[in-house]
């Protein structure tokens, strides 16, 4: 596996729990300790290329994160980051790499600005790596998770295997207290369509996902989503969706769920966030499915609590719009 290097310099991250939400530029000696681990396998594509500074015509479909955070001890402020990008084309059968994956290595600085007014959770990190062209900015829209961005400053676009979500390793603990989202009144965006979008993805064995068609964890190993949403074409209101769902490891069976969906509004933090909520065609009320929309190409699941859910190393709880818009 060959590994490119760049010289280590300091950053700063910030999150909602105690954490100094402003840069350092200090060079000196600091004692630190590991804050935050977080890691996510994307796609390889030719945008990531291009931000990763990675020749267009290398071959690379799959790419394995790993961001490591420092925190200064004596202030109690996160300092210094690592990431590790491995990248080149998946082993058939397997979640790794063939021969010839290389490592890319990236210590650098970093400045913060908001991103949502009023999301007190929101915070964009650009991080330029030294000695490097490379330059990274991540949303982040909870504390447990990260999602890169373009150079536009807009959520990076996945696909049916992978999305571009981070997800911390060890989540931090979240109040179980539940946050109801209101109903909301905004009319839907102009599609020229019945569609509002179609969203693909692939989540870990989630129980919300496995309960609404009766499905047991054993021999679970991730769950494929394909979410088609609808809506009434003359009042631009929400009207129906389909959810179909394949269960990898209990069989090849796709299961279809149809209801309706609202647009609801808020979430602890966020109370301008729009939230979809689905409601299956069914009298038991566990079933309702919640998720926060990031922009028109990305949605997040949430809990019933609505917190977002956080994924592994593999997949994420994140759906990417297969017409991008």
């Amino acid at each position: 596996m060959r590994k490119v290097s760049l010289s280590l310099v300091s950053t700063l991250f910030f999150l909602c729990a105690g954490i100094t939400n402003s840069c350092s530029q200090n060079v000196g000696p600091i004692e630190s300790s590991t804050y935050g681990f977080f890691e996510a396998t994307t796609p390889c594509d030719e945008e990531t290329k291009k931000i990763l500074d990675i020749s267009p015509g290398t071959k690379c479909e799959m790419m394995k994160w790993e961001l490591k955070l420092y925190k200064d001890y004596n202030k109690n402020t996160l300092t210094t980051f690592h990431l590790s990008c491995v990248y080149g084309l998946p082993k058939q059968g397997t979640r790794g790499f063939m021969d010839g994956a290389t490592t890319i290595e990236l210590k650098g600085k970093c400045t913060l600005e908001k991103a949502i007014p009023g999301n007190s959770h929101s915070v964009i990190y650009n991080l330029t790596a030294d000695n490097s062209p490379v330059a990274l900015s991540f949303l982040q829209p909870d504390q447990n998770i990260l999602h890169l961005l373009n150079e536009n400053k807009r959520p990076m676009i996945g696909n049916g295997a992978w999305s571009y979500t981070l997800n911390r390793k060890q989540p931090m603990l979240i109040s179980s207290t539940r946050f109801t989202p209101q109903k909301a009144s905004s009319v839907l965006p102009i599609t020229g369509s019945d569609t509002i979008g179609v969203f693909d993805g692939r989540t870990p064995c989630n129980s919300l996902l496995r309960e609404i068609n009766n499905i047991s964890s054993e021999g679970c190993q991730i769950i494929k989503c394909r979410l088609t949403l609808l809506q009434d074409r003359n009042t631009r209101t929400p009207a129906s969706f389909l959810l179909e769902t394949i269960y990898v490891g209990k069989g090849d069976n796709r299961y279809s769920t149809k209801g309706k969906w609202k647009l609801m509004r808020g979430i602890a933090g966020d109370p301008a966030a729009i939230v979809y909520q689905l409601e299956p065609d069914s009298d038991t009320p566990k079933s309702q499915l919640l998720l926060l929309k990031a922009d028109d190409n990305i949605l997040f699941f949430l809990d019933n609590n609505a917190h977002f859910l956080v994924g592994n190393d593999y997949c994420s709880y994140t759906l990417n719009n297969v017409r991008k818009r």
